[in-house]
């Protein structure tokens, strides 16, 4: 049981399935552990096939409208394996319109009923809309301004330029492999902090090793790149961790990284360390808090002058701090209210 609720944390039981029954080890495994995990697996096809079908509609309402959509994350994958993807449950539908489009694009999904599935203003400085929703979907979708904080590193212009249409449907275009890889890591190591808090995350390394065995990639072009932008260090660090845990060969241009070596070894030591990684998650949180990127990102002024930036970044850090004393304050008063009534 151990196994199985490790495996459920990290959200690789049904890809653990497929790689136990593809290894030929369901016969030295205990029955009921291998029908659970048939259990998760069924049902991620079934779930995955319905959010196919939700991508299929996305594309015909805004195809209708004359607007090109890129898809993004995991829906790239689920479109690649034409639906039956059992091996990842998408949570969500995450795509990108042309900036001019966006409006266009939010007035038709309007008309073809979606509507916002949280409050509106919490996303007004985010890099993606409020989350859409319609009764009846089984997930929502969520229309992103930028990939990610880091809008500079990796722009939409790019991503569009270099998308492919999908063959069924040519208005939903699928994102170019080599820019999946960046976009991923970006995502994982830099939005969602879990390169400096030295978080592993066993489905995003399942993600890369994936994309790397099953694409032919330009890696040297992939380092060239990642020189360029400065973000080497983002796309190595997860590339020696898959390697190290899940036997993934290093590309020529990153086995001799020795700063990504130690990386690896850090996050490794501490998961040894503290295998439930309470750490790294409250690590997590605390660059959440403070990271200079994201204040900056949603003050739009990662390009103005260093004081400027420099004290929009700190207001943007001490709005943030009072957020969370706020919501501690407001949940101790719940706490005390219902244990006096």
């Amino acid at each position: 049981m151990a196994v199985a609720e490790q495996a459920n944390l990290d959200r690789v039981a049904p890809a653990l399935h497929e790689a136990l029954l593809a290894r030929r080890l369901a016969g030295e495994l205990p029955q009921d552990f291998l029908e659970y995990l048939g259990l998760i697996h069924a049902a991620t096809l079934r779930q995955n096939a319905r959010v196919h079908r939700l991508v299929l509609e996305l594309g015909e309402i805004l195809g209708a409208a004359g607007i090109p959509v890129l898809l993004l994350k995991g829906a790239n994958r689920l479109m690649a394996a034409g639906g039956a993807l059992g091996s990842r449950l998408l949570g969500d539908v995450d795509f990108l319109v042309a900036a001019k489009q966006e409006v266009p694009t939010l007035e038709a999904l309007t008309h073809a009923g979606f509507r916002p599935a949280a409050a509106a203003a919490l996303y007004a400085r985010h890099f993606h809309h409020v989350p859409l929703a319609r009764p009846g979907d089984p997930v929502t979708i969520e229309l992103h301004r930028h990939l990610g904080w880091q809008r500079h590193l990796l722009t939409p212009a790019e991503a569009m330029a270099a998308a492919a249409p999908l063959a069924a449907l040519p208005a939903l275009r699928l994102m170019n492999p080599a820019h999946r890889f960046i976009f991923g890591c970006l995502h994982a190591q830099l939005q969602d902090m879990t390169y400096r808090a030295g978080l592993i995350r066993l489905r995003d390394l399942l993600d890369i090793a994936e994309l790397a065995n099953g694409e032919i990639l330009d890696w040297q072009a992939i380092a060239a790149f990642g020189e360029e932008r400065g973000i080497q260090a983002y796309l190595a660090g997860p590339l020696h961790l898959a390697h190290r845990l899940l036997g993934l060969p290093l590309p020529g241009p990153y086995r001799g990284m020795r700063a990504a070596r130690r990386h690896a070894r850090r996050c490794i030591l501490q998961r040894r360390i503290d295998p439930g990684q309470r750490l790294a998650r409250l690590g997590v949180k605390l660059a959440w808090l403070w990271d200079a990127r994201r204040h900056a990102y949603e003050r739009d002024c990662e390009r103005s002058g260093w004081l400027r930036r420099q004290g929009a970044v700190m207001l943007g850090r001490i709005e943030a701090i009072r957020g969370v004393l706020g919501r501690a304050n407001r949940k101790r008063a719940a706490t005390f209210a219902a244990e006096r009534g």
